[in-house]
This record gives structure tokens, C-alpha cells and sequence, in this order.
């Protein structure tokens, strides 16, 4: 036989229309602000002008900031976020984001056949290096985003990709985020 304290058959396990409901509304609600952090206003502007010299919505920014726990020391963009293809030529719309970018490094990750060494200096971009092969295993993985960070925490680095595959390259080097290329340069 049931327990005819526990809710039957159907029951969607709503919230209790017991009386004190309010009361226990305004509670829950007081409890709840209590534990947010209230973060200053003046930080909170800081936040936005250092999201803009990124290039990311502040929204963006703050969800990358509380994952990574850090602030943003390099992005690092793969070669099908950017747009390049064989000819190596950025789309103009990509290149003058990359160039508004400001206070952070700026590096691109190729795939063959491009090759970081001839396109060096034609890039609006700090650092190339070349891309791991797709499909590679874990610690190919590893060692080539460990190249990319040169001396950089793990976490300050975010990996803008395009790719299916590109975002198990940020949980192999423990990067601090990975955004979609249409998240970061609109669609």
C-alpha cells in the first residue's frame, strides 16, 4: 500500500500550497541574495571595458572569467574560426576584429597545408604555430597546446574555434574556455 505522505501518481512534485508559502518565498529569496556576491559597481565597469578590448560581450566575458577563474591572457584562434583557407588571406570583417583587439595576445593555431613560418607577419595576429591533426590522439593533444601557452598559465589562454573536435584541444591543454567562432565574431 503507498505511503499517503508521499506524493501519487501524476504529481509533478510542485512547489507545497501548504499555508506560509509566501513566507517561505521571501525567505528562499532573502537566503539567496544573501549568498550572491555583490560586486562593485566600478569593478563591474572595469569588467566591461576589458571585455570590449576583447571583443566579447560582457556576458561572454564574465562566463569566461568565473570558468577560467582568471582573466584572459591570450586568445587563441584556430585557422577554420579565423576563416583561413589555403590562400591564407583573412576575411575583412575578421581581420579588423582581430586588430580592435587590445591588452591580450592574439595567436592563431594553423591546419596543413598553411604554414606558420611563410604566413608570419601577414596576420594581424602575435603568434602562429601549427595546428594538431585532427583526430589526434590525447597527448598529441597535450603537448602541442602546451606549445601554444609558452610560459602562460593554462587557464588565462581561451581557444575561439569553428571545428567539430577543436574543443577537445582547450580540455586537452586545460585552457580556460572554448567559444564557438560564431559566438565570438557573430554569425
Amino acid at each position: 500500500m503507498p505511503d499517503p505522505a508521499l506524493p501519487g501518481i501524476g504529481h509533478n512534485n510542485g512547489p507545497s500550497m501548504d499555508g506560509g508559502r509566501t513566507r517561505r518565498i521571501h525567505q528562499w529569496a532573502r537566503a539567496k541574495a544573501q549568498v550572491q556576491p555583490q560586486i562593485p559597481v566600478e569593478i563591474v565597469r572595469m569588467r566591461m571595458r576589458r571585455a570590449a578590448d576583447l571583443g566579447m560581450s560582457y556576458r561572454t566575458y564574465a562566463s569566461v572569467r568565473t570558468t577560467a577563474g582568471r582573466d584572459v591572457a591570450a586568445l587563441v584562434f584556430t585557422s577554420n574560426a579565423l576563416g583561413l583557407h589555403r590562400g591564407g588571406e583573412l576575411p575583412g570583417a575578421v581581420a579588423e576584429r582581430l586588430s580592435a583587439i587590445r591588452s591580450c595576445l592574439r595567436v592563431g593555431l594553423l591546419t596543413a597545408p598553411l604554414d606558420p613560418v611563410s604566413l608570419n607577419g601577414s596576420l594581424p595576429l602575435d603568434r602562429l604555430y601549427r595546428a594538431p591533426a585532427s583526430h589526434a590522439r590525447w597527448p598529441v593533444l597535450r603537448e602541442a597546446m602546451a606549445r601554444v601557452q609558452e610560459g602562460l598559465p593554462a587557464q588565462g589562454l581561451v581557444l575561439v574555434g569553428a571545428a567539430p573536435g577543436e574543443a577537445e584541444w582547450a580540455a586537452a591543454g586545460r585552457l580556460g574556455a572554448y567559444l564557438d567562432a560564431r559566438a565570438y565574431f557573430g554569425a
